[in-house]
């Protein structure tokens, strides 16, 4: 069966408002955007807008979605429940993906982001990090402690990393934060 391609006007609106979207989303809360402005920043009206979206907060609502999938695709690549699990092949995929959409990190991530939605993230590693921890046979008193300290201490990363403008390329960041994951993991072993 033949796939349906997708209009290229099609594509490109979806492209026009989703960089509006993330613009705005650095300057202002979602509460605060509207969809004339993201209409008038995409060069469509507003009844386009509808075709794609009920409001905003679909908007931001499939944006997420798309993330989360795609974050799982990167978490389900690179598990690796040998009895010395690496992260590095991980990390280097997470910040890649970070680096590739520096925009859309920036303003998720940023002062006016999605706070439900970094803590679901932040759920979504620490109950694939609870598996391998079980696979490994680890001790298991402090895991919740030393989870949250990885997962915050990655995002910190990440927000010094954005906040720096992602000078520094991916493959160091992750060699750093693999680094700094498999020294505190030691402590468990």
């Amino acid at each position: 069966m033949e796939q349906k391609k997708t209009d290229r006007r099609v594509l490109r609106t979806r492209k026009m408002l989703l960089e509006g979207f993330m613009k705005l989303l650095q300057t202002k809360d979602i509460k605060d955007i509207s969809v004339k402005e993201l209409a008038d920043y995409a060069d469509i009206n507003r009844c386009t807008f509808y075709l794609h979206y009920k409001d905003v907060y679909d908007m931001l609502e499939k944006i997420e979605a798309e993330i989360v999938e795609e974050f799982n695709a990167i978490l389900n690549s690179c598990i690796n429940t040998t009895p010395d699990p690496d992260p590095y092949p991980f990390m280097l995929e997470f910040f890649t993906y970070m680096n590739e959409h520096q925009m859309m990190i920036s303003a998720l991530l940023g002062r006016h982001g999605d706070f439900n939605f970094k803590n679901y993230m932040k759920n979504i590693v620490q109950e694939r990090m609870h598996f391998i921890w079980k696979e490994n046979a680890y001790r298991t008193d402090y895991f919740q402690y030393y989870s949250n300290f990885i997962i915050s201490g990655c995002l910190g990363m990440v927000e010094t990393w954005v906040q720096n403008g992602f000078v520094e390329p991916p493959q160091q960041v992750a060699k750093l934060a693999a680094e700094m994951v498999q020294k505190g993991i030691q402590i468990f072993s």
